[in-house]
């Protein structure tokens, strides 16, 4: 997930709306929650990191040596807040059925909202969803000379927002909009950008709010687990 303070574009509704469309069926047929269960609660979120990456890859029915623990590492310093990393042992490369090794890097300095940790944790697993059921291609990591984690091609600004659209539809909804708005919040009315992710606010609110009609899910069920700041947000009217 790319830096918190970085010039969002505008969204378009017609085009998240496009994306929703060619991805619910498909998400759906192989996660096929709806109603009032379609959301994870974020009360289901406790412990630590760690203990959170257990429950996303349960929530999303994988299994845990995809992604074990002791590769969930958190460094100071890292050039973006999450970054999923896929290596393939040496002499494995194009082998038929070959995933890779996963390894997922969280930068320290988003530990001042624990809301925004739990939003970058659901992108970054929904990329590790999406790679693994063939929908989305992620190259292997380079290795750098210095830092603390390997130098990847990050994949274009309109893949991120598919996946932002990704996670949403895999039942992230409530922690993707928790954490957009609780990092948003602190800067309002600074002139500083406070923006996480891929889309404004807005357009977060906009899929949110997409996704639960298409998935059922209730009104109160959609406000249910939201902080202030993001039931403020999905209540606002926007142009």
């Amino acid at each position: 997930m790319e830096p918190a303070q970085r010039i969002v574009p505008e969204y378009d509704p017609n085009e998240l709306d496009a994306v929703i469309g060619e991805l619910f069926p498909v998400i759906h047929e192989e996660r096929p929650r709806r109603g009032d269960g379609f959301l994870l609660d974020p009360a289901a979120l406790v412990g630590s990191t760690r203990h959170y990456c257990s429950e996303y890859l349960r929530w999303l029915g994988l299994d845990e040596e995809v992604l074990p623990p002791e590769r969930v590492l958190i460094h100071a310093g890292l050039p973006e807040p999450g970054r999923l990393e896929r290596r393939t042992p040496q002499g494995q490369e194009g082998l038929k059925g070959q995933q890779g090794r996963f390894s997922l890097y969280i930068d320290n300095g988003l530990y001042h909202s624990l809301a925004a940790v739990k939003a970058v944790l659901a992108h970054e697993f929904t990329h590790l969803y999406l790679v693994r059921r063939g929908h989305q291609t992620l190259r292997d990591a380079g290795t750098a000379a210095t830092g603390v984690a390997p130098v990847v091609s990050r994949l274009s600004d309109a893949e991120e927002i598919r996946t932002e659209v990704a996670s949403v539809l895999l039942g992230f909804g409530r922690l993707v909009l928790n954490g957009v708005c609780d990092y948003a919040r602190p800067y309002a009315g600074t002139g500083i950008v406070g923006q996480l992710g891929y889309l404004p606010v807005p357009g977060f609110v906009h899929v949110y709010r997409k996704v639960n009609e298409l998935a059922g899910v209730s009104p109160a069920a959609a406000a249910h687990g939201l902080t202030d700041s993001a039931r403020q947000a999905l209540t606002k009217t926007y142009n």
